[in-house]
């Protein structure tokens, strides 16, 4: 039989929050010295480097001797007493820092070794409280393999770096040196630190600094709002230590070295292909009977935006719905998904339905064709660290309930941590996972999997309060949203728009809209839903209220005679200039009294036009149109009652 390699080990995952308090200053001479026993111990995968005396930790004495046989021509040249030696090393911080901040360095950012106190039963967090420091090991990783190579290809200039990296007065090679940083700074890349950047975390990782500094040009800020954590404070050690060769750092700012830039243009671009190429995913994992060492595949919810929610929001048609979510909502970095809900938008259409596919042969097979819930589902749960936003427009215009089917019950949000029986996702996952074997196996590859919506998508709703004859939202699926109204109000409207004078007339669309609103809202005996009613700030758009000088006065007959003339033939290419040139500036200025003049007649006073307008005068919407059209200035509102004229025209005027 043949000797063939068992499965591959799913091994247990890093714990992050060790070491989340504890700092690691001088981390430079702090991994010279792991590499200096290593190659001195001759190369170990484990090595036990330290003794304990009154509480202190000093280099073992089968180590120190190491140490001296191992390198004794460099101290003899340099004239490195074996005092000196033995100063310098036993005031290194792999002997005076605490455990928690060795694992963080060694495991989460360099990987070049596990750390762990000789005395396994001793927690992780022994040495948080007092002076006292436990004897200690190091289990090298195949890193400091790479470490090595570099090195040998000429250790009399590589160790002379590492030793004034410890504190060794020796003169060293400024080229070995940089590629000795450059080898380190390599190990790194894989490394995630974290930031608080207002109510989100972000979860980062050097590249991350790489692009944002190369996109803007400008330094990157990784102070947080908050005290730095964990990994961050070794970030912030290392780019002390000058032990990236691209970026320069002071005082929480990183800039990028522009004697280097151009070779970090390229660099970076290689870095993300190695992000890309650690994070594929080998089929097939996911079956294995882990042995014993090996129990947990990676688990992507450590890492995962805890931002999840789902918010509806609210309000008359216009209000500013939509310019809220752009900007409220939708930060940068953010990964958007839109859509509309109508009368005839259906479940297949967003989840998704099983569709024929046709095979180059000729054969026709049936599969699941996933839709853009699901889309957006399976890129936020394999992309934990940004966040992703669903907008769903005009929710209530589709059956939303029909719409979302059983995935309906995802809505449920998680909203804090079990300390008894805790289902390890973070907080914003779905509180319960629904069975849906074509979801599933496209999200997660494994059609068994419980579907959930991860704690870093959101999904958002709008609603038009005029609208909800449209199709009604039950209790049941409203209470699974935060509501917000979007109040109807000028406060944060642009002064662009909201003083901005309708036509060629002085009444600004400020005055108007907010006048008009008090009449709806004050006609509630006369008015089904009133309020729902009233013209939102964001009725019209900017354009909609520009004039176009170049239509003239339609009431001087112009326009009649011209169109006239066209009708019997006799119009000349002159008058056809003018005629067409009179025309485009009409459908300019006709924008206004279509959009919003036509809907106060038809929609918001329908049943009571005599509230706001002349009915005695007008009574039809074609014969307002043309009064608007044919007037100038304030007399374009004369087909309003003159209360209500003189209510929007400011008294000055």
């Amino acid at each position: 039989m043949s000797n063939r390699p068992d499965n591959a080990l799913a091994y247990d995952e890093l714990d992050l929050k060790l070491g989340i308090k504890s700092s690691l200053p001088h981390v430079k001479s702090t991994l010279a010295l792991a590499v200096l026993f290593w190659e001195a111990a001759d190369k170990p995968a484990v090595l036990n480097y330290s003794k304990q005396n009154e509480g202190a930790l000093f280099i073992s004495d089968d180590l120190k001797q190491w140490m001296l046989d191992y390198f004794s021509e460099l101290l003899e040249e340099e004239g490195i007493s074996e005092d000196d030696l033995l100063s310098v090393a036993n005031d290194n911080q792999l002997f005076k820092s605490q455990l928690e901040a060795l694992i963080v360095a060694f495991e989460l950012v360099w990987k070049l070794a596990k750390v762990e106190f000789v005395d396994s039963n001793k927690p992780a967090s022994a040495e948080r409280t007092g002076g006292v420091r436990y004897p200690k090991r190091l289990l090298f990783s195949s890193n400091v393999d790479i470490i090595h190579n570099v090195i040998e290809s000429n250790k009399d200039a590589y160790f002379r770096v590492l030793f004034s990296w410890i504190g060794c007065r020796v003169n060293v090679d400024p080229e070995c040196e940089r590629l000795l940083v450059s080898a380190f700074s390599i190990l790194t890349e894989g490394a995630l630190f974290k930031l608080t950047d207002g109510p989100r975390d972000v979860v980062f990782n050097q590249n991350s600094i790489y692009r944002k500094s190369l996109e803007t040009g400008e330094p990157v800020d990784i102070n947080g709002d908050v005290e730095a954590k964990g990994s961050l404070r070794i970030l912030k050690s290392l780019l002390s230590d000058s032990m990236n060769p691209y970026l320069k750092y002071s005082n929480g700012l990183v800039s990028v070295d522009e004697n280097r830039k151009s070779e970090l243009e390229e660099y970076q671009k290689r870095v993300d292909m190695f992000l890309r190429l650690s994070a594929t995913k080998v089929i097939g994992l996911e079956e294995l009977d882990a042995e014993v060492e090996g129990v947990g595949l990676q688990n992507l919810e450590d890492n995962r935006l805890t931002v999840g929610t789902n918010v509806l929001l609210y309000g008359v048609p216009g209000s500013g719905k939509s310019w809220t979510i752009e900007h409220e909502y939708c930060k940068k970095g953010s990964k958007v998904e839109r859509l509309v809900f109508h009368p005839d938008y259906t479940y297949s259409d967003f989840i998704g339905q099983i569709l024929p596919n046709v095979a180059e042969d000729g054969q026709v097979s049936y599969q699941f064709t996933p839709g853009p819930f699901t889309n957006i589902l399976k890129a936020a749960y394999n992309d934990p660290m940004t966040e992703y936003i669903l907008i769903i427009e005009e929710i209530n215009r589709g059956n939303a309930p029909a719409i979302f089917g059983e995935v309906f019950q995802l809505l449920d949000r998680k909203v804090e941590i079990d300390d008894l029986n805790d289902d390890g996702y973070p907080i914003g996952t779905s509180e319960y996972g629904i069975t849906n074997a074509n979801i599933a196996k496209i999200v997660y590859g494994d059609p068994n999997q419980k579907v959930r919506i991860p704690s870093n998508l959101s999904i958002i709703g709008t609603m038009n309060t005029s609208d909800q004859n449209v199709f009604t939202l039950d209790t049941a699926f409203q209470r699974r949203w935060d509501m917000r109204l979007i109040e109807n109000n000028f406060d944060n409207v642009d002064p662009k728009l909201a003083n901005a004078p309708i036509l060629d007339t002085t009444v600004s669309w400020k005055n108007f809209c907010t006048e008009i609103n008090r009449i709806v809202v004050g006609n509630n005996a006369r008015m089904t839903s009133s309020e729902d009613k009233r013209l939102g700030a964001y009725f019209v758009h900017l354009r909609d209220l520009l004039y176009d000088d170049k239509m003239g006065d339609l009431s001087s007959g112009e326009y009649d005679d011209l169109r006239k003339k066209e009708g019997n033939g006799s119009i000349t290419e002159s008058e056809k200039t003018r005629l067409a040139e009179i025309r485009d500036a009409m459908r300019q200025n006709r924008k206004f009294p279509e959009k919003v003049i036509k809907y106060l007649w038809d929609d918001a006073f329908k049943f009571n036009r005599e509230v706001v307008f002349e009915t005695t005068d007008y009574q039809s919407l074609e014969q307002v149109i043309r009064a608007f059209m044919y007037e100038k200035g304030l007399q374009r509102f004369a087909m309003f009652k003159e209360n209500v004229r003189s209510a929007f025209i400011d008294t000055d005027q």
